[in-house]
């Protein structure tokens, strides 16, 4: 049976918020629990179970409420347990009921009742619900871009190890919240995947076994810990289908993307596969059948909204009232995609983003390194173009033909380097390019990369999908089919031994978890999946959402 994580987390939510019935309540966040409640509920939600206020844990704390119990959902870190530690010092609140994310150590809970010197915690307990469930298949620890950076640039090695440790953690909390101990692979060619994997299995099968005694079926999942850098391809792509082009151009946070109304004022307008149907319906749908569906959206609303206009009775009327809720909220619904839609169109051609995305799947999908070098060079020279897009183009340019076309990769550096971009110096560049090399890569990135070539039967065509702007295909997508055929090879993703696991058989359930983030573009393609009927159930996760942008910086250093 899938794992439904928006049910999980909204689980452990009601759960707190029941543990602590007692009447008004303030809910205390940190900001990655901030993160985690908000994708699983609205405010309206909230209010429901008597949550009065919804305030982020700071060190300078508003004016007493001792009307208010206060129920904190942090993460069990130093710097929560002193702020919580303040807060019952000022007498802010009536009483504490404090739940941590994950495991909490011993010295933390030493801390915390030594500053209750007012006998104020009324309940302390660890909840594991320390993952942003951003769909039912989908979540990523929101871990910072620093902290990303810091995965991908290992020179640091005591800021890396502390990276590491937190990955790991995550991993443990989020096993432990949906009730499973898995077998565990990760891909042999990277070193902070193997610490991530092996730092994971020390904590499920040596440092707390008892705690990860799951006896329904924990040996029919499977672990499976991957690199970024195995495809730096994918998140460099512009995407063109819904979710993925909201996350791209704008920037999806805890479902809302945030949008410029004004020189001076933003929007954010929220976005979720639980309470929009048009976006459940369209999320994964391309640009062109997008503009179809927002059409009939329109059309439908309209034969609406002229039905409700022709009240000449009172049972017209009547009816009229009964269902205005329901109209106001489809009358927000269809303006709200109509700006995201009009914002889209508005980037898109202010950006010339689809000559673009032709150059970059030429680069990627095409043979011709003579047609795609006089491509990028063309769009480098073009002042329609933005410099961030020439920046991508050179990058993908370098990654396909950096060996055979080095002299072509070094003109484009150098006229890229006269652009108005930090850290695009010839030497940042060399250096990011070296970075995103095929030193340590399993996966070939470019093997006949024809999509109707090497449609695969595992994952089918989506409908309206070749087209010339979407023909790449994520490594992972055969990654995951040689792991759902039992054909991965132990030499390439090694299978941590255990008492309980076999390297015999096929995972019913794969967990997979990118080291340096996941894109939504991925997760298209495993929506796919699990849609298909063919068994196999996979949760996809990472260190963070990542778009382009966030990709680049992490690769630049900024």
């Amino acid at each position: 049976m899938p794992l439904d994580l928006s049910l999980i987390i909204h689980e452990y939510v009601r759960k707190m918020l029941d543990d602590a019935s007692v009447g008004m309540k303030a809910f205390l966040l940190d900001e990655f629990t901030m993160s985690v409640v908000s994708a699983a509920f609205t405010q309206t939600e909230l209010l429901q179970m008597e949550v009065f206020l919804v305030e982020k844990l700071r060190p300078s704390q508003a004016k007493k409420m001792q009307h208010l119990k206060a129920l904190c959902f942090v993460r069990p870190t130093e710097e929560n347990v002193t702020l919580v530690v303040e807060y019952m010092k000022r007498q802010t609140f009536g009483g504490y009921y404090i739940f941590f994310s994950h495991i909490v150590k011993e010295p933390l809970l030493q801390r915390l009742a030594e500053g209750d010197q007012n006998e104020a915690v009324l309940l302390v307990q660890e909840v594991f619900a320390s993952f942003v469930a951003v769909d039912s298949f989908l979540f990523t620890f929101d871990i910072s871009n620093q902290s990303s950076r810091l995965a991908l640039n290992v020179k640091d090695m005591e800021s890396r190890n502390e990276s590491t440790d937190k990955v790991v953690e995550d991993l443990a909390s989020f096993f432990l919240s949906i009730k499973r101990r898995p077998s565990i692979r990760y891909q042999g060619s990277s070193q902070r995947c193997r610490e991530v994997a092996e730092g994971f299995w020390h904590i499920a099968y040596e440092q707390e076994p008892e705690l990860f005694d799951f006896r329904h079926n924990s040996n029919a999942i499977q672990l499976l810990v991957l690199d970024r850098m195995d495809d730096p391809v994918t998140p460099l792509l512009s995407q063109w289908t819904y979710q993925a082009m909201l996350h791209e151009l704008f920037g999806i946070s805890g479902n809302r993307v945030r949008l410029n109304v004004s020189r001076y004022e933003t929007q954010d307008v929220v976005i979720s596969s639980t309470s929009d149907e048009f976006y459940a319906k369209n999320m994964y749908s391309n640009y062109g059948d997008l503009g179809l569906a927002m059409n009939k959206l329109v059309d439908d609303f309209q034969a609406i909204s002229k039905f409700n206009k022709q009240l000449d009775s009172i049972e017209d009327m009547q009816r009229f009232v009964e269902n205005f809720p329901e109209f106001r909220q489809q009358s927000g619904n269809v303006s709200k995609h109509i700006s995201l839609m009009s914002e889209m169109s508005k980037f898109i051609g202010e950006n010339s983003l689809m000559a673009v995305s032709q150059v970059e799947q030429e680069i990627v999908c095409g043979s011709d390194r003579s047609y795609a070098f006089k491509g990028v060079m063309g769009h480098l020279n073009d002042d329609k173009v933005k410099p961030f897009e020439c920046l991508k183009l050179v990058l993908l340019f370098a990654l396909r033909y950096g060996n055979e076309g080095r002299h072509q990769v070094d003109e484009m550096i150098a006229t890229l380097s006269q652009q108005d971009i930090e850290y695009t110096d010839a030497k940042s560049l060399k250096n990011t390019i070296k970075l995103m090399g095929q030193n340590n890569r399993l996966s070939d990135l470019f093997a006949d990369q024809n999509f109707l070539a090497r449609a695969s039967k595992f994952v089918g065509g989506l409908k309206g999908d070749d087209n010339v702007y979407t023909q790449h295909q994520p490594i992972l997508i055969q990654t995951l089919e040689s792991l759902a055929k039992g054909k991965m090879k132990d030499v390439d993703f090694p299978l941590l031994s255990d008492s309980h696991g076999s390297k015999e058989g096929k995972p019913q359930q794969i967990v997979v978890f990118i080291n340096g983030g996941v894109t939504y573009e991925e997760a298209r393609f495993v929506a796919q999946i699990n849609s298909s009927g063919n068994g196999l159930a996979i949760t996809l996760g990472g260190t963070s959402m990542v778009n382009s942008a966030i990709f680049v910086q992490e690769l630049l250093g900024k």
